[in-house]
Order: C-alpha cells, then structure tokens, then sequence
C-alpha cells in the first residue's frame, strides 16, 4: 500500500466519523465514511523499470442531516489537504433516494513519500 494511502485512511478514521476501507458488512447508523484505493492514476518508467508512480483513492461521506455536512465536509477536505495536498477534487454530490442518505465523493492522488 502506498505509504499516503495509509496515512489517509488513518487521519480520516482520527476525525471521529466511522470510515472503514472499501465498504461496510452492516453500515453504522449516522454519519459514516468509506475509502478505497481505485486503481493506478500514472506512472513513470525508466529503463524498463517502474520508477514512480502514483494512486487513485475515493473518500466517500454517507449522511442523513444537512446540518452534518457544515462540520463534516472542512474535516475531511482539511485531512485531504493535509495528506494529499492539491491532489484531490470533490467529485460528487448526491442524494440516494433508496436509502435517504447525502453522498458526497472526493478522489484523490496518493504516492509512496520519497517517491
């Protein structure tokens, strides 16, 4: 796992709001989050060695109560900002009408440090 994939999902676990790693076996009632590491976003290969690369990772926020997001949105784009620098972008806002929750996505970059 790249090193600032780890020191995400521990920053955004720190915060308070339940996060667990690519989903829940039963979600918790409240607020709650969700975050994964997708896929790799780029490369950079010299010699035919892999030199460097980097990650995609989603942060996901599940919530019930519009008056949640005024606190719980800073929190995560200040743990986004933190790890990730300007790496990441809020990708999504939705509203899930099966099940009634506020969905809110980022995608961000990680890397190895020192990479």
């Amino acid at each position: 796992m790249p090193s600032e994939y780890e020191a995400l999902v521990s920053a955004l676990q720190a915060t308070g709001i339940p996060f667990a790693e690519y989903g829940w076996k039963t979600r918790p009632e409240g607020a709650y989050g969700v975050v994964s590491l997708d896929y790799e976003a780029g490369s950079c290969d010299g010699d035919g060695v892999k030199c460097d690369r980097s990650f995609s990772a989603s942060v996901d926020l599940f919530y019930s109560l519009l008056s949640d997001r005024n606190a719980m949105v800073p929190e995560i784009e200040s743990v986004l900002e933190e790890i990730c620098g300007g790496s990441w972008e809020l990708n999504s806002i939705q509203h899930e009408t099966g099940t009634g929750l506020f969905h809110i996505e980022w995608t961000c970059q990680v890397t190895d440090e020192g990479s």
